[in-house]
């Protein structure tokens, strides 16, 4: 469980432009539109899912963060 809030750390790190502004903002600060596009807390819409939700969802073992942990060990 620890190493899964690690992963989600690292991955809420990731760096994304915001669909409506094209500010970058950090993936942890950032609400997942239903056509699979990132937006930041001001052009978000109440259809979107916060980082915190969407990030529970995944299946982190497909993530770069996880595959990129295991070529070091």
């Amino acid at each position: 469980m620890e190493q899964e809030a690690n992963v989600l750390e690292t991955f809420g790190k990731r760096i994304q432009r915001c669909y409506g502004c094209f500010v970058a903002y950090h993936l942890k600060d950032m609400y997942l539109g239903e056509d699979v596009t990132f937006y930041c807390e001001h052009c978000k819409d109440d259809t979107m899912f916060h980082f915190d939700d969407f990030s529970r969802l995944m299946d982190i073992s497909k993530l770069k963060e996880v595959s990129d942990d295991d070529h070091h060990h």
